[in-house]
């Protein structure tokens, strides 16, 4: 298989091992969270199913002192609560650590402390002080809480003879073992380090493959830009040579409007819908006829109407293909004024999109610069002083200052050193503005 060239394909390497560490931290949150839920969901079970297992054992012992009158001020229950947790170790997973005997009244009467049970005074206290309604016997109750950064579980488990009829109810407090504890811990970090190793080596498997495919979409991407450019280069050559037998007039104003549009500092999607509508500004014209394209001299007004129809013919044309869609605003707006003045006499100032108040000047400047066949170029000076007197009707006042820094130098590089450089100049533009390079596919990935 075919190595990725270097540094060309580092945005590559880059993004597939982010996104494979991204996978893997996902993987192995998700997994850790799934072992910590189900832990938690059988520490709870351990719990309930301890306290109402020595409620029911404790019952058994001691549920005729319960259920006698002056259980509360006699001892009894104490001292068979006593008797009751002699001898008993804690579980090796936890265990009751501390409970409190309450008669049918919500009374206390007995409360016992485990011995091997050290600290979390504060749980102790809060556990002792507890007084229960009555009435709350029917169920078990259940809810962890954190006290002193350790996980304790707070339970009420009701009391109740075989008849169902209730004697009272034990409030405990279930403390996990430091060895489940530690368990625990080494689960989580063992499901952890499972994912992880699990989507590394999916990584490390799949990871040839997708770098092929990537490599061959950047490939395939590249080729249909080039396409897509070529396929703008003729559909604007083509009416260029119908209008002035060359299509030099659109590399000028390709190039005027670039110079321009840098001059701003429009940005790249601006940038790439200017280069596609100056290319393709005038391709409605293919639906006028010659004897009016053509016509050396000034057109009547039923020929003027029909001219502006090419406007209509244009955006038709561009509408169709999703890759020129971007065009429309220079096809559309490029015979708009400043002053609302233009084909269609709806837009002015900033409705009109700036890459068409940009391509108007542009358009205008090499029109009066260049050959017509109804008319000889103008020089540099008098073309400028024509856009001058228009500054703010038709020509945006600001874009207009800013074409005028740069005109002169341009104008002489694009009229002295022939076809063949604006060719080339154009050619450079088009590799600046529509790279279809690594870093522009990748960016286009989402995050």
């Amino acid at each position: 298989m075919d190595s990725i060239p270097s540094p060309q394909y580092w945005p590559l390497h880059k993004l597939l091992i982010l996104r494979i560490g991204l996978t893997a931290l996902l993987l192995a949150g998700l997994a850790a969270a799934t072992v910590y839920w189900v832990e938690r969901q059988q520490l709870h079970r351990a719990a309930v199913e301890l306290a109402q297992q020595r409620a029911a054992e404790f019952v058994a012992v001691a549920g005729d002192v319960l259920d006698a009158p002056g259980s509360e001020t006699n001892g009894a229950v104490q001292a068979r609560l006593d008797r009751f947790v002699r001898g008993r170790s804690m579980p090796r997973d936890g265990g009751l650590v501390a409970a409190t005997i309450f008669d049918a009244g919500g009374v206390a009467v007995a409360h016992v402390e485990h011995p091997d049970y050290a600290g979390h005074a504060d749980a102790l206290t809060r556990l002792a002080s507890q007084s229960v309604a009555a009435g709350r016997n029917a169920r078990t109750d259940a809810s962890p809480e954190q006290i002193d950064g350790a996980r304790v579980y707070f339970l009420q488990v009701p009391l109740e003879k075989a008849d169902r009829r209730a004697l009272g109810r034990v409030a405990a407090l279930y403390a996990p073992s430091a060895a489940y504890l530690a368990e625990f811990d080494r689960r989580l970090a063992r499901a952890i380090l499972f994912a992880f190793i699990a989507v590394l080596l999916t990584a490390a498997i799949l990871y040839p493959v997708i770098q092929r495919l990537m490599r061959r979409v950047i490939e395939l991407s590249a080729s249909l830009r080039d396409a897509n450019l070529e396929m703008l280069s003729v559909l604007g050559s083509a009416i260029a040579k119908r209008d002035a037998d060359t299509d030099a007039h659109n590399y000028r104003v390709t190039l005027y409007s670039v110079c321009l549009a840098e001059t701003v500092g429009v940005d790249l999607k601006t940038m790439q819908a200017l280069i596609k509508g100056a290319f393709l500004h005038d391709v409605g014209k293919i639906g006028i006829p010659d004897h009016i394209l053509l016509k050396p001299g000034k057109l009547d007004e039923e020929e003027y109407a029909q001219m502006k129809q090419h406007v209509a013919h244009g955006l038709d044309i561009v509408r169709r293909a999703a890759w020129l869609a971007d065009a429309e605003a220079v096809v559309g707006g490029h015979h708009e004024k400043f002053d609302g003045g233009g084909y269609d006499g709806h837009h002015k100032a900033g409705e009109i999109p700036v890459v068409a108040r940009i391509f108007a000047i542009a358009d205008v400047f090499d029109a009066l610069t260049s050959h017509r066949p109804y008319k000889a170029p103008l020089s540099f000076d008098a073309s400028m002083e024509i856009l001058s007197r228009d500054r703010g009707t038709h020509f945006d006042p600001q874009l207009l200052d800013a074409f005028a820094a740069i005109a002169r130098p341009l104008h002489e590089a694009l009229t002295t050193r022939g076809e063949d450089y604006s060719h080339r100049e154009l050619q450079r533009v088009l590799t600046r503005y529509f790279r279809m390079d690594i870093e522009t596919l990748l960016a286009r990935v989402p995050s």
